[in-house]
């Protein structure tokens, strides 16, 4: 029977076999094996290991349906069936291709055209080139045996390009002539070729597509009008740098010659405003080539002029202010040069500016009253010494100094809303379980519930939230043990704790380990004190479930203060149930109460009758504890002597907070801890954000205990920039230790972590506690000793400046120049120019004044170096010179 043998040659891969077999079918017997086709490949896919045909099933197989399904579609969907995407046949395209073109031989030239163009149009253009290429063969095939018309679809160009053409022996191609002009139109065709000069380094004997269709049209193969144009129409439809490199490469190897550039130089003008940078650089040396033809009339010498010198590239910008200046009074068109430069007055990059003051002071003689009055206007807004510049060759300039602004208010954030139902209460518990770093108000919020709701009616609150549980079920097992990083996660253990009452171990080493530094067995803890404090205090959450009514230290603003009335309420509803704080519940709460404290609070307190009634309420008489001294210092040296201690630092930043006492707060505020020598090293905690949270009211005191931690972490992608923003929500004086994890969120590798920095420094800034000085000198500090990049913080200050905190930043910068400018010999830290022209415009626009020695003594090196140049800028505007 004819489907036995065919089935037969299959089950044996003999490709050819199937070949004659299928040849000498009638066409009964093509319906048949049509038929059974489909389901002789299940039966074979069902059999294979892992679901996937061995190799040597794949052609014989396609063979046969090419040769039997009768419908185009059908016959297409076969052909490109996923089982069939396999890397056996990456290499077999040209092979399936002939075997393809002989089996279908019998068929309509309509029918092999119409399978050809469905399958190239099951090609996408992200397809990976290898996987595709057989799909491509076969239409190819299929196309050219029909005679008929190259596919439309864009992936077949692509694929083209991709290895479907032998680049050898392009000029014999029979796609060559129809396909080159859809090479400028089809998408994907630049990111395929973006890397066509690289591989051909790669490949011995492979030359690129854009020498080969160079070499054709100088042949006269191909027109040179197709190429020229075709990338002219390319890169006016736009796209990224990567897409259009390799149409920047076959321009440059067509070498256009003067009368093919000027007959295209309005399209060249067209691409100035917006094209990438690359394409813009060739568009520009375009124009300027007609221009020295003199092909270029004013009106468009103007456009092009002043699109290229609006446009951000400092290259392309100083290369059209030479075209500017050069041929200004050559061409006869002074107003014109001088009306596009005035687009440069305004520049950030004070080298551009100062280059077009200059064009515009020298050509001012021969500009007419009108263009006079627009160059005037331009300059309005100029500092003092380049508006002078143009008032004395242009006439007295009216100042328009725009008002510093100031940063944006600061608006604290609202606290949540407290959680009023338990299907609510698991919700939370959902989001939470879902999010990597929740957010401590929500953590401590959802707790807040929990505890309340459990103290109430525990087996509802139970009921409510095993459905949510049910995701982890080993959390209601008390057969399994939790891990350490579980256990440290307070939702979790809080849960637990609500499903299986006794699994609160660990409260007695927790205390242990906050107090003494070391576990009830005997083992030296070296996790950071507020670490083994949040450990201790989730603990204690945990053992309340179910036995408290409330939780005290329970935040009710989101910087984490905790209203003092609110406090003493909870202090009485824990009374009125006969239960006690835990001791790091007890601290918390203390250390969340705001600067200020009413009166009244203090008098109502006094009732409280209760130890930790009494304790809270002596807090609140004596009134918030007196700032400590505070100390961080960034130093050359990983030692420091603090008293009769030797301290290792690791982190190469002593940070110390001396908090007297001897109860839980000064234990847990006091930094280092008693008796330690070692910081320990740079290290990772997913709860940095939540520190500062923990002395609301103090957050020097949080941020002396970050600084050692976060120290070498800035190219780390670790929680410093909501750490930052925490810290900068907080309350209390601002010193060298928040100043110094400023200065290291500002240099941090990630953009977002930079921009939370900008944030901080605009909050801090607004309520008026951004220790600008102590920013300014870490920042230059560690600049200077090459632990950060201060090319980074260049562009957060930059972009801080640009909100509105010019004062300050400017205070950090003049803060940040005595310790990164270099002493005579001295190496200066990479991107030190560039802080100084932010330095100077900053200054231009507070009107500062003022001498800075370290910077007199590199300005006045001599030398035509960035460095100098941009330190003698800044001393000529701190000092008032022009």
């Amino acid at each position: 029977m004819s489907w036995d043998e065919v089935r037969d040659a299959i089950d044996a891969k003999d490709a050819g076999r199937v070949m004659v077999l299928v040849s000498k079918l009638d066409a009964a017997g093509r319906k048949q094996v049509a038929d059974r086709l489909p389901g002789r490949l299940k039966e074979m896919r069902d059999a294979a290991q892992w679901g996937e045909l061995e190799r040597g099933y794949h052609q014989p197989l396609m063979l046969a349906g090419a040769a039997t399904i009768s419908g185009a579609a059908a016959a297409a969907a076969w052909l490109c069936r996923r089982e069939f995407d396999s890397w056996w046949l990456r290499s077999q395209g040209p092979q399936l291709r002939r075997d393809l073109d002989a089996v279908t031989a019998h068929r309509p030239a309509e029918w092999r055209a119409d399978v050809g163009r469905r399958i190239a149009e099951r090609i996408r253009v992200t397809d990976f080139a290898e996987e595709a290429l057989p799909r491509w063969h076969m239409a190819a095939g299929l196309t050219l045996s029909a005679g008929a018309e190259p596919p439309a679809a864009d992936a077949f160009v692509v694929m083209w390009v991709s290895g479907g053409a032998d680049i050898g022996a392009l000029a014999d191609d029979p796609f060559l002539d129809a396909l080159v002009p859809r090479l400028f139109e089809a998408d994907g065709v630049g990111a395929a070729l973006a890397f066509d000069r690289s591989s051909a380094q790669w490949t011995r004997d492979r030359g690129t597509w854009a020498g080969a269709l160079a070499e054709l049209a100088a042949s006269g193969r191909i027109a040179r009008d197709t190429l020229l144009d075709g990338c002219v129409r390319r890169f006016l439809r736009g796209g990224t740098p990567h897409e259009l490199r390799w149409f920047v490469q076959l321009h440059e190897l067509l070498e256009p010659t003067d009368d093919e550039v000027a007959a295209r130089v309005r399209d060249y003008a067209r691409l100035l405003p917006s094209a990438p940078s690359t394409v813009a650089d060739l568009a520009l040396r375009a124009v300027r080539r007609a221009d020295e033809l003199e092909r270029v009339d004013e009106p468009l010498f103007e456009e092009a002029a002043g699109a290229v010198l609006f446009r951000p590239e400092n290259k392309l910008v100083r290369a059209g202010l030479i075209w500017a200046d050069r041929t200004a009074r050559k061409r006869g068109r002074v107003d014109a040069a001088l009306r596009a430069v005035t687009a440069v007055f305004t520049s950030d990059v004070l080298d551009l500016r100062e280059r077009a003051i200059k064009i515009a002071v020298k050509h001012g003689g021969g500009a007419s009253a009108e263009t006079g009055g627009q160059i005037r206007d331009a300059a309005a807004g100029l500092p003092d010494a380049p508006r002078a510049a143009i008032a004395a060759a242009f006439g007295e300039v009216e100042s328009s100094t725009p008002v510093v602004l100031g940063p944006p208010p600061f608006v604290p954030r609202e606290m949540p809303a407290p959680i009023g139902s338990l299907s609510e209460l698991a919700d939370e518990f959902d989001v939470l379980l879902r999010t990597e770093h929740p957010d401590g108000i929500a953590v401590e919020r959802f707790l807040a519930a929990l505890v309340e709701f459990a103290y109430e009616d525990i087996d509802a609150v139970r009921n409510a939230m095993r459905p949510a549980v049910s995701v982890m079920p080993w959390l209601a097992n008390p057969d399994v043990k939790m891990g350490n990083h579980h256990e440290n996660d307070w939702t979790l253990l809080a849960v637990r704790c609500l499903l299986i009452p006794k699994s609160t171990g660990g409260l007695i080493n927790a205390l242990a380990a906050f107090v003494k530094g070391w576990t009830r067995k005997g083992e030296t803890v070296f996790d950071p004190q507020m670490d083994r404090f949040l450990a201790l205090r989730g603990r204690e959450i945990a053992a309340a479930v179910g036995k408290a009514p409330v939780l005290l230290a329970t935040p009710t603003a989101a910087s984490g203060h905790l209203d003092p009335d609110v406090l003493v309420g909870r202090l009485e509803r824990l009374e009125a149930a006969g239960a006690e704080p835990g001791r790091a519940e007890l601290a918390q709460a203390m250390l969340r109460v705001p600067r200020e404290i009413d009166p009244d609070v203090v008098s109502r307190a006094k009732g409280l009758t209760s130890k930790a009634g009494q304790a809270m309420a002596a807090w609140l008489a004596e009134g918030p504890p007196a700032d400590p001294d505070v100390r961080c210092e960034v130093l050359a040296e990983p030692a420091a002597t603090l008293g009769d201690r030797t301290l290792r630092l690791p982190s190469r930043v002593l940070s110390t907070v001396a908090m007297p006492g001897d109860g839980d707060v000064a234990r847990l505020c006091a930094f280092p801890e008693e008796g330690w020598r070692d910081f320990g090293g740079p290290k990772y905690s997913p709860s940095f954000a939540r520190w500062p949270g923990i002395t609301p009211s103090h957050r020097e005191i949080a941020a002396a205990h970050l600084v050692p931690y976060q120290s070498t972490l800035t190219d780390e992608n670790w929680l410093q920039g909501p750490t930052m923003l925490a810290l900068a929500e907080a309350d209390g004086p601002a010193g060298a230790a928040t100043g110094t994890l400023l200065a290291l969120t500002l240099a941090n590798r990630h953009e977002r972590h930079r921009a939370d920095a900008v944030d901080a420094l605009l909050t801090l800034s607004a309520r008026g506690v951004l220790p600008a000085a102590e920013t300014g000198v870490a920042a230059g500090r560690l600049a200077a000793f090459g632990r950060i990049r201060l090319g980074r913080v260049v562009k957060a200050l930059g972009a801080a400046a640009d909100a509105g905190a010019q004062a300050d930043v400017w205070a950090v910068i003049a803060a940040a120049l005595p310790e990164a400018l270099p002493a005579p010999g001295g190496r200066a830290p990479t991107g030190l120019p560039d802080l100084l022209a932010l330095g100077t415009r900053t200054a231009e626009v507070v009107g500062a004044r003022g001498a800075i020695p370290a910077l007199e003594a590199v300005a006045g090196r001599g030398g035509s170096s960035r460095l100098v140049k941009e330190a003698a800028r800044l001393r000529r505007t701190l000092t008032g010179a022009t």
